[in-house]
């Protein structure tokens, strides 16, 4: 199975709570959930969000620091950036697809 992470601006850390909301996360989510019902309908791929305070370890192992943050198979795909705020979609399908197509999946 190939599994899409994405980690979102929200969460609790010891005595930190994100209170405010992020618009790109939730156009972020949008996308994904719409690719999960077109691009990958019936392939065997698995989406799931995670909050982004409470594995801010982990983003940060995997160079990532700036939500939202996609992961394929654990491994960074995306991360948000002003001069890319949007990830692109035709490259996450292709990368997914030849996962699953090689047989790397985890």
């Amino acid at each position: 199975m190939v599994k899409i992470t994405q980690y979102k601006w929200a969460g609790k850390k010891w005595f930190l709570k994100i209170k405010s909301t992020c618009e790109e996360c939730d156009i972020t989510t949008s996308i994904l959930k719409n690719m999960m019902k077109k691009e990958f309908k019936d392939k065997d791929v698995a989406f799931e969000t995670k909050p982004w305070l409470d594995n801010i370890f982990y983003c940060l192992w995997q160079r990532a620091w700036h939500p939202p943050i996609i992961m394929v198979n654990n491994k960074k795909f995306y991360q948000f950036s002003k001069r890319h705020p949007l990830f692109d979609r035709q490259k996450l399908k292709q990368t997914v697809l030849l996962i699953i197509k090689e047989g790397k999946i985890t």
